[in-house]
């Protein structure tokens, strides 16, 4: 499994610039976290959880593997967060998100 290297800094960079984490080190080690995760979801289902804005610890099984789906862009401004990792949610059978600083 190859890790890509942009992808994981530029979660460690959104996570850091938006103050969930202390320093650049712990910045990294959320990213890594999420990074694998992410990896893990391309080639099959993981399960894996996660704080939700509300407080609420979520467990969830998702995958982003064989899924025939392609972002559509709604304007010139529209941009994702880095670190925001999107998934197929096996359970709910939807599209579902979660903030790289909140992976448990």
């Amino acid at each position: 499994m190859k890790v890509n290297k942009s992808k994981l800094f530029k979660i460690a960079h959104a996570i850091l610039r938006k103050g969930e984490a202390e320093n650049f080190s712990q910045a990294l080690k959320s990213a890594w976290k999420a990074i694998k995760v992410y990896s893990r979801m391309l080639v099959g289902s993981v399960e894996f959880t996660f704080k939700k804005v509300n407080g609420e610890i979520r467990h969830a099984i998702g995958t982003l593997f064989n899924l025939n789906y392609v972002r559509k862009a709604t304007g010139e401004g529209d941009t994702k967060n880095a670190d925001v990792i999107s998934f197929w949610d096996c359970e709910k059978e939807a599209f579902r998100s979660f903030k790289a600083a909140t992976l448990i």
